[in-house]
């Protein structure tokens, strides 16, 4: 049941709006990148449930971004998903292939949070092997079906001029290479303060750089005067050859080792965790002796947090199973209440594949509630039963009457809740999505679990009792009506008469 159900963070919510993120080709200029965000808006502005679209140029001339207002999802008869993969289809056209795009729905979270996405980085010891390994993993990303905004966080089209020191007529010239890049960087960055300028109370730096043009013409650097510790002053050209090239526009690190990330979303027809398996397949298709592969971001935070699901649940158990053997005295009737706990979690699995949901944050927090209320059943048969016995009852009758008392309750109290949920369940309204899993996880695990336990727990409250009346009670009851002493003075209660 796990591997049908599949595993996600947060489910997608239809917040009635999405966000574009591209990059137009390195060497854009900034009207160009413009240009390309308002035809982009346009076409967008065009599409089914569209209200309105804003495009923005941020950061650098190269990368836009475009907020899609939708229409409110009571008003349509489709998903934002849809919308998205409708803007996908523009993205992929010829003019727009050279854009490093992606489309985002807005998490459930907030502002600032990056949902969704598959992030797996590319480690090693050389940055443009690690390239070279990123682009053969992401062409095998695109031929899996189910990833979208496939693509590599890295660009080596960055135009760029180099200069190349002969290391051995430098050293003869007593010229050192760092000489060599303060005199460039103060004549084309222009951000070595040389001076200040005073003015009134206002003191100003003053820095200096050749004209763009010069910057841009090899024969005026190549002209440069370089200190020598030697001969006073040295031309660039003496020392260094320069030669037009292209570059990463940034260079990557993570833990002191070079870095490339790829990036891919999931779409409705492939789960997310199956999605990660696929991008970890199609990478290890790709050699890459002494590289190595590791996932951060949605896919790191979902590993933490099914860790911590797992520890809650077990503690919850003990502590559970704690306060019932002290309220029982008995360390055998808490098996007995706590067996629907076990029964419970492959019926809200088994609903959760029903209604084609993901084991998520929120159906793992239905889950958790889903224990609590399971548990009351069996405390409400076991109770009456410990106390048809001690009025002298023998142990077959008091089961079956004791079970036929308390059935009413326990169905009056699952109809009830079920009932209750049922709203939720339907998720109608912003942000239903989140709240419906939660709810369509009780309905179904508590409705299922409540015929397997009816039956269950008075059989093996029958073993059980036998066994205790074997003597294993008598051994246990003084510690455990200390136990409950003390609990009871913990939390502050009246201690009961004993």
């Amino acid at each position: 049941l796990n591997g049908l159900v599949g595993r996600d963070f947060i489910p997608p919510d239809d917040q009635s709006e999405l966000t574009m993120v591209f990059d137009s080709p390195v060497g854009t200029s900034l009207e160009g990148t413009a240009r390309i965000a308002t035809q982009l808006a346009e076409r967008t502005q065009q599409q089914r449930g569209v209200e309105f679209v804003w495009a923005s140029v941020l950061n650098q001339d190269n990368h836009g971004q475009l907020y899609i207002r939708l229409a409110d999802s009571s008003k349509r008869k489709f998903s934002s998903g849809d919308v998205a993969n409708d803007i996908r289809r523009i993205l992929a056209e010829p003019a727009y292939r050279d854009l490093r795009a992606l489309v985002l729905m807005p998490s459930p979270l907030g502002s600032g949070v990056d949902y969704g996405t598959i992030r797996p980085l590319i480690l090693g010891p050389d940055f443009f092997r690690a390239v070279s390994i990123g682009e053969q993993a992401t062409s095998e990303l695109r031929k899996v079906t189910g990833l979208v905004d496939v693509s590599a966080e890295v660009n080596l089209n960055n135009p760029e001029l180099q200069v190349h020191i002969d290391r051995q007529r430098a050293s003869d010239l007593g010229v050192r290479a760092a000489d060599v890049a303060n005199a460039v960087r103060l004549m084309v960055a222009g951000t070595d303060r040389i001076s200040t300028y005073k003015e009134g109370a206002e003191q100003y730096d003053v820095t200096m750089q050749l004209t763009p043009e010069q910057q841009r013409n090899t024969r005026i650097l190549a002209r440069l005067m370089i200190p020598s510790s030697k001969v006073g002053q040295v031309r660039l050209d003496n020392i260094a050859t320069l030669a037009r090239g292209m570059g990463p526009t940034i260079i990557d690190r993570y833990n002191r080792q070079f870095q490339v990330a790829l990036t891919a979303n999931n779409s409705a027809g492939l789960s997310f965790d199956s999605a990660v398996r696929e991008v970890s397949a199609a990478i290890e298709k790709v050699p890459h002796p002494g590289y190595s592969v590791k996932f951060t971001g949605t896919v790191k935070i979902l590993d933490e947090t099914t860790r911590s699901l797992m520890v809650a649940f077990l503690l919850a158990c003990i502590f559970m199973y704690m306060v019932l053997a002290a309220q029982f005295e008995s360390f055998l009737h808490p098996f007995t209440i706590m067996l629907s706990l076990p029964l419970s979690i492959p019926f809200a699995l088994l609903t959760l594949w029903a209604t084609n949901r993901t084991l998520n944050l929120w159906s793992a927090l239905g889950v958790f509630l889903l224990l609590g209320i399971v548990e009351k059943n069996g405390i409400l048969q076991v109770d009456y039963m410990n106390r048809l016995r001690e009025q002298g009852m023998p142990l077959r009758e008091a089961i079956l009457q004791a079970n036929h008392v308390r059935l009413r309750p326990i169905l009056m109290t699952t109809l009830s809740i079920v009932a209750g949920l049922i709203p939720t369940a339907l998720g109608i309204g912003a942000g239903a999505t989140q709240r419906s899993a939660i709810a369509a996880t009780i309905i179904g695990g508590q409705t299922l679990c409540l015929l397997l336990s009816l039956l269950i727990t008075p059989v093996v409250y029958s073993v059980f009792a036998e066994l205790g009346e074997g003597g294993m009670v008598g051994r246990v009851r003084t510690p455990l009506r200390r136990l409950r002493v003390s609990l009871a003075r913990f939390l502050s209660f009246p201690s009961p008469e004993i």
